[in-house]
């Protein structure tokens, strides 16, 4: 079943939802086949997700579409061999997946991430992602959740609660050098439910609200040290309406309660003037390396994003911190001086922050 949202309806038809309490099953998620349209908004101030309750009305028809993007879900058995052998849909197979979505290419460090994979499984019980597989230098590499990260327990009804707990590793210090391990706890509560408006339209929906904490730990075979990275808050706010499949609109925060990211089911929007987002890596370099008096980072944002940097010594001590800004898309550079962030001569990991997804880079310091 493909649920492929069609703007000449919404546009001739507007229409108004009595109120009612909904709860949310397997058949209202996702399946293999479906394809959705969704808008990207540019986080402002005006953006409030924290107000909620019972027969609550939350009026986001404010929203504008900066931009747009088709995520579709495909069949576990469509993607790289490797991957559907690992995350095959068989009763046996205790990372058994029934359907797949493509995500982004990233970087760590000297590792270029590529052809990724999320993989997740619909049932009864749950919907939750088994794992994901990426082309790490090229080489592909399954990755299997243990255990897995549960996004939603069903039914799913208002004052329901719940923990999950996942992480997966990906050991490749004998052929890359890299050791990661990943490790997330998840926090859901159904805390709303009532009327949602956005620009697409109006909905009897209720609201999950997810906060993840992400712990990272890296070891660099190239450095020969390792260690534990200071934690990645976010909070997701998600509206689910019964049949919709993803969240009609999800707002996610960071630990500070900024706005970093709005996604919301929309139709096409061809007279605004916007293209369709592709994600692709960041290009994000830092040069020159080692590192003198003053240093350069440089990257290209598709869109405008919540940016900031860190950088950690060889004990994961953090360095230095910078604040949060928002950059507008395109080419970026940054420019950093050793001296003022008292970087001594050695090693170093610069993490930056992306609308809150981390990359990565090592460097030497020499001055």
């Amino acid at each position: 079943m493909t649920r492929i949202i069609i703007s000449a309806i919404i546009a001739v038809f507007s229409f108004q939802i009595s109120s009612a309490q909904i709860t949310i099953n397997s058949a209202d998620l996702t399946f293999a086949g479906d394809t959705f349209r969704l808008s990207i908004a540019a986080p402002n101030p005006t953006i409030d997700p924290l107000a909620t309750g019972a027969n609550h009305s939350w009026d986001f028809g404010f929203l504008q579409s900066a931009s747009q993007r088709v995520d579709s879900f495909i069949d576990e058995a469509a993607t790289n061999p490797l991957f559907s052998f690992v995350f095959i849909d068989n009763a046996l197979n205790p990372n058994r997946s029934n359907q797949a979505t493509r995500g982004p290419s990233f970087t760590i460090g000297a590792f270029s991430i590529s052809d990724v994979f999320n993989f997740y499984y619909n049932s009864s019980a749950s919907f939750k992602q088994t794992g994901f597989g990426a082309g790490i230098n090229g080489i592909p590499l399954p990755i299997a959740y243990s255990p897995h990260d549960i996004q939603y327990r069903f039914p799913l009804a208002y004052g329901n609660r719940d923990t999950s707990n996942s992480g997966y590793v990906i050991d490749q210090v004998s052929t890359l050098g890299v050791y990661i391990r990943v490790r997330k706890t998840r926090i859901n509560e159904v805390d709303g439910w009532g009327t949602l408006i956005t620009p697409y339209g109006s909905f009897n929906t209720i609201r999950v609200k997810s906060n993840i904490v992400e712990r990272d730990s890296v070891y660099l075979d190239t450095l020969g040290f390792g260690f534990n990275l200071p934690p990645i808050t976010t909070n997701e706010y998600k509206w689910l309406g019964s049949g919709y499949g993803l969240p009609l609109l999800q707002i996610n925060t960071g630990a500070t309660g900024a706005v970093t990211q709005v996604l919301y089911q929309d139709s096409a929007r061809s007279t605004v003037g916007i293209d369709e987002q592709i994600l692709r890596n960041l290009n994000f370099t830092l040069y020159p390396n080692p590192v003198l008096e003053t240093f350069n980072l440089k990257f290209e944002l598709k869109k405008s994003s919540e940016v900031s940097l860190e950088i950690f010594g060889m004990k994961g001590e953090l360095i230095w911190q910078s604040e949060t800004t928002l950059h507008p898309a395109g080419e970026r550079e940054i420019r950093l001086n050793a001296s003022e962030l008292n970087l001594k001569n050695g090693n170093y990991l610069l993490r930056m922050l992306v609308g809150g997804r981390p990359y990565y880079k090592t460097f030497s310091a020499s001055n």
